[in-house]
């Protein structure tokens, strides 16, 4: 038993080795994809260059860790870039004067800040394109499974994904949506927002690596709690730390109906721990060794939560 707990600590230390190398290979991967939108204009080419240029590649990460044997194939790098390149997107959107004119996005100015509205605007579409193209593009994979993935990526960009997030977010509900209660319409925002990237990740990667239906619809519920915790914790940062702590504008979502706005901060973060552990939980069941996945959600959320203000004694028994 000691040995198998020593092994464990190993193991888990390397972790942080293992996503670091990977980081490395998707920003090689990024670097020539985005090396080849010539003749683009040269302002475009480096608006999209210099918003992919940082990030936490969370949802990248996720998909390779499901790929699972497949996870060093040129196809599951591609797709990394591509979801990535959606991602990065819609943070552009995101960020415009129309919807929450940030200024300040992963400690740089926002696109928009830098190259100007039209430019942004421009580069997100862009770059929603190139995400497309690529995942139309897989080699080694047959008609299906490319119609399969590109199926994901479209679908998270649309109606049923960050476009309706976005809106709903910025507008809240009309009388002729359905939004439930107060919990229903965060939920679904946050599943929409957040979500939706998350899952698009898991859900990715689960075809790359022929993971079976079964397995899916656990990983599916593992990325949906993830995406409801990683909402509320930002959530819960842009409300109680500031913009040199986080790296972009925080008070964001002031007047939002948000976990933290409805429920408060001591509930919020008891919250996001419980969705912790239920992703965890889904994780296990869908029979993926979970060490990685923790060592990187340890990772993302520590940080994020330990930066919460710790007014109330609860929150501390909670984690």
């Amino acid at each position: 038993m000691h040995q198998q707990a020593i092994d464990k600590v190993n193991a888990a230390s390397r972790h942080p080795d293992a996503q670091a190398g990977f980081v490395r290979q998707l920003d090689l991967r990024i670097a020539r994809h985005l090396s080849q939108l010539s003749p683009a204009p040269a302002r475009l080419a480096e608006a999209a260059r210099d918003a992919m240029s940082s990030g936490k590649r969370l949802r990248p990460y996720l998909l390779h860790l499901v790929a699972g044997d497949a996870a060093d194939s040129d196809a599951v790098l591609d797709m990394a870039v591509a979801l990535e390149m959606v991602h990065t997107a819609s943070l552009i959107v995101d960020d415009l004067p129309a919807m929450d004119n940030a200024l300040l996005r992963r400690g740089r100015p926002t696109t928009h800040a830098r190259f100007g509205e039209a430019t942004a605007i421009l580069t997100a579409i862009g770059l929603l394109n190139h995400a497309i193209s690529i995942a139309n593009g897989l080699e080694g994979m047959d008609d299906r499974q490319r119609g399969a993935l590109v199926a994901i990526l479209s679908g998270v960009m649309g109606w049923q994904g960050l476009v309706a997030g976005q809106e709903l977010d910025l507008n809240g509900f009309s009388d002729a949506d359905d939004g439930g209660d107060a919990l229903g319409r965060i939920t679904r925002i946050n599943a929409l927002k957040t979500g939706a990237l998350l899952c698009a990740a898991v859900e990715a990667g689960a075809i790359l690596g022929g993971r079976e239906d079964d397995k899916r619809s656990l990983l599916r519920r593992f990325g949906e709690d993830l995406g409801q915790a990683f909402q509320i914790a930002d959530d819960l940062i842009d409300m109680l730390s500031d913009s040199a702590a986080t790296g972009k504008d925080c008070r964001q979502d002031a007047g939002k109906e948000t976990y933290l706005a409805v429920y408060g901060a001591d509930e919020a973060l008891r919250r996001c721990r419980a969705l912790l552990a239920s992703a965890d939980e889904a994780l296990v069941g869908a029979g993926l060794t979970p060490d990685p996945f923790r060592s990187m959600i340890d990772a993302i959320f520590t940080p994020m939560l330990d930066r919460v203000p710790q007014a109330a004694p609860k929150a501390g028994a909670a984690r």
